[in-house]
């Protein structure tokens, strides 16, 4: 969702000011925590008035400030600034690394009475540690102080790298805000993952038509599926791994999910209808079953990897999720 300005209320939800010279790559910024959209025209003037995105778009758990740049000619930043800095809870100061000329930005930055981040973009353009040091060193002596950073590569094509840094640097501005970014930072990273989890969901299927065969057969792939989403995810799946891993899906889900399984199997035997309907609700359960035990298993590797999984109720929300989607794709 994206508005003016002049259209915002007073704000119920987190502001994010991004603060930069035309072209630094602020809207790319946004598209690229947000995923709405590609990622911006790499480094080209895009933002022509101030505008305000919500994320989500519904019951938004953060607000994008993003201004038109400075250093425009014949642009008076004047009022613009002024209401930012009534709406703002927190700013980005966004640069890029090849461009020396900063003044814009710094006088705004010197007198800001908000956190601040500086984010540097282009790090790819400048791919030397001791040159962007250079730079980040004389920025901090024309601010007066020192304030955290963090480094972006924005190219127009390709992957956006530095943004989980960018996510651990705003944790501590805005937790809230933060968890939602992560959030479809993950999801972003599941659709990578997602052609994986529906051929171990269609390998259960398959295996869980013939009766009794299915009653070890669902069980392994599964096993599996969780092996092939850690070994993605460069995470160890020990058996105490595997213990927190059901502990954070609910031990009533677990039980269920092999209780259900287990009817199942016993539907198979009946004589001829079971042989065919009931195969038929079998193979379509256990897709949907691995299918969500996937998207969580996934949801809940990623944030292992990371030293953050989601807790349990955001963990089944995923599995509840997925588990009425494959149902319907099934149906």
């Amino acid at each position: 969702m994206s508005k003016t300005t002049t259209d915002l209320n007073p704000a119920t939800v987190p502001v994010l000011w991004l603060l930069g010279k035309t072209g630094a790559g602020k809207t790319s910024i946004i598209r690229a925590l947000t995923g709405a959209g590609a990622v911006g025209n790499g480094f080209a003037p895009g933002t022509r008035e101030a505008t305000v995105h919500d994320f989500p778009a519904t019951e938004p758990a953060v607000r994008f400030l993003d201004t038109r740049g400075l250093g425009e000619a014949g642009h008076d930043p004047a009022e613009d600034l002024a209401a930012a800095q009534g709406l703002a809870n927190a700013a980005l100061g966004v640069m890029r690394y090849d461009d020396p000329v900063q003044a814009p930005v710094i006088a705004q930055l010197r007198t800001l009475k908000l956190p601040v981040l500086l984010v540097f973009t282009g790090a790819d353009l400048l791919p030397d540690e001791g040159a962007r040091e250079r730079v980040r060193a004389h920025i901090r002596k024309e601010i007066g102080r020192d304030l955290p950073f963090v480094s972006l590569s924005l190219p127009p094509e390709g992957v956006v790298t530095g943004v989980e840094a960018l996510l651990d640097a705003l944790d501590s501005f805005m937790p809230r805000a933060t968890a939602a970014l992560r959030r479809a930072e993950e999801a972003r990273h599941f659709l990578t993952l997602r052609p994986l989890v529906l051929r171990y969901a269609a390998m259960a299927g398959a295996s869980d038509v013939a009766p009794v065969v299915g009653a070890a057969a669902v069980p392994a792939v599964q096993g599996a599926l969780l092996q092939a989403l850690a070994r993605r995810h460069k995470v160890d799946l020990t058996p105490a791994r595997l213990r927190l891993l059901a502990s954070a899906l609910g031990t009533g889900a677990l039980v269920r999910l092999a209780t259900s399984h287990v009817i199942r199997q016993g539907a198979k035997l009946v004589p001829v209808a079971g042989q065919t309907l009931g195969a038929a609700a079998a193979a379509g359960a256990s897709f949907a079953t691995t299918y969500a035990l996937g998207r969580a298993a996934s949801a809940w590797l990623y944030g292992t990897a990371r030293g953050a999984p989601p807790d349990q109720k955001t963990l089944r929300g995923l599995y509840d999720q997925a588990l009425r989607g494959a149902r319907d794709a099934a149906d």
